[in-house]
């Protein structure tokens, strides 16, 4: 990715909206038509810290263990370390808190403060495209900006559905004739809230506020919904979840990785969306690897032990591969202006989990 992309990312994003995926505009100059993009990828566990982060600082450090897949792509990405959230305690919750830095349990009386950043750059990239942000996996890493945790979906049938198949006119129809009755049934909520905003104190008035600003983003869902409900969707070969003669889809999990990974680049590619997070899940389940003997949450607490560690790297090995493999497709992969999609595109991996053995938010 250049530099200035990287670097201006956050300080653009703020006045820079994506224009759609359109052929005419191919030729308009690079500044205009270029999308900004934002891909956040959050294993719930993070990673063991003794193979992730390098002991030497600057350019030339030794690859640890689970970085050495990303060798190719070293001149590319940047490890930071020593990063926390400090009013983040341990625990499994703190996987949450990744992209806002606060617990839900701390929030209960400002729910605006669980507003994840991935939300927030989806207001200001995301409003020319399809879908604002997509939010794939499991994790729950993205929070609206009235408090609220975003639903995630792990089906690689699905998310393609979703992306690239057309609703018949029947459908279509349904849909228009849902999205009405929703937002009539918003209008009253308004005048329902309107007339006892009168008689509230000021306390409650904060509530309500809080209330009708969770209301508007639903209203806004469903505007959005009915505009984009007859712009017909892209096209693509459904190949990356049917596979073919040469290549076999497994569309079970962890094996569905790249699937997914390849609909978050067609996704990106076709300006479906310019925000995405995609959550590796968690739980203890037995991942069907050679090595591997125990369920993956029962790894996580491996205390140092050499078995535990080497069946968890196996684990971490394959999601760091599986990591290099989407660098290399967005390298691949041509934007509208002819330049590689990572280009116009910042790409962060981390968990708010920073030690799963201990539980540790740090680092």
């Amino acid at each position: 990715m250049s530099s200035f992309n990287r670097r201006n990312f956050l300080r653009g994003a703020g006045v820079s909206l994506a224009l759609p995926a359109l052929e005419s505009v191919h030729g308009a100059p690079a500044q205009t038509a270029a999308a900004k993009r934002f891909v956040c990828v959050a294993p719930s566990y993070g990673m063991n810290p003794g193979g992730f982060f390098p002991e030497q600082t600057g350019a030339g450090y030794d690859l640890p263990t689970l970085l050495k897949p990303l060798e190719r792509h070293r001149p590319d990405f940047s490890v930071l370390n020593n990063l926390d959230h400090p009013g983040v305690g341990g625990g499994h919750g703190c996987s949450n808190t990744l992209l806002n830095g606060t617990e839900l349990k701390d929030a209960r009386e400002q729910p605006q403060r669980l507003h994840s950043l991935d939300q927030l750059l989806a207001e200001q990239v995301g409003q020319k495209t399809r879908f604002p942000s997509l939010h794939l996996g499991s994790g729950g890493i993205s929070w609206s900006r009235s408090g609220m945790i975003l639903p995630t979906d792990g089906s690689p049938t699905r998310v393609f559905s979703k992306l690239f198949l057309e609703d018949n006119a029947k459908g279509k129809s349904s849909q228009r004739r849902f999205l009405d009755e929703d937002g009539s049934i918003l209008d009253v909520v308004h005048a329902d809230a309107k007339r006892l905003g009168a008689r509230v104190t000021a306390a409650d008035q904060t509530k309500l506020d809080e209330y009708l600003t969770a209301v508007r983003e639903v209203e806004i869902k469903l505007q959005r919904q009915a505009r984009w409900l007859d712009v017909p969707k892209p096209k693509t070969s459904d190949e990356v979840i049917r596979g073919n003669d040469e290549v076999v889809v497994d569309l079970n999990y962890p094996y569905n990785t790249p699937v997914m990974y390849d609909l978050m680049v067609l996704a990106l590619q076709t300006r479906s969306t310019n925000v995405i997070t995609f959550g590796h899940p968690g739980g203890n389940r037995l991942f069907p690897f050679e090595g591997v003997e125990l369920g993956y949450h029962s790894l996580t607490h491996h205390g140092k032990r050499p078995d535990l560690l080497r069946q968890l790297t196996i684990i971490e090995l394959y999601y760091m591969q599986q990591l290099a493999r989407f660098l290399d497709r967005m390298k691949e992969t041509r934007d509208m202006d002819g330049k590689p999609l990572l280009d116009s595109t910042v790409v962060l991996f981390g968990s708010g989990m920073g030690n799963a053995s201990s539980h540790s938010s740090r680092n």
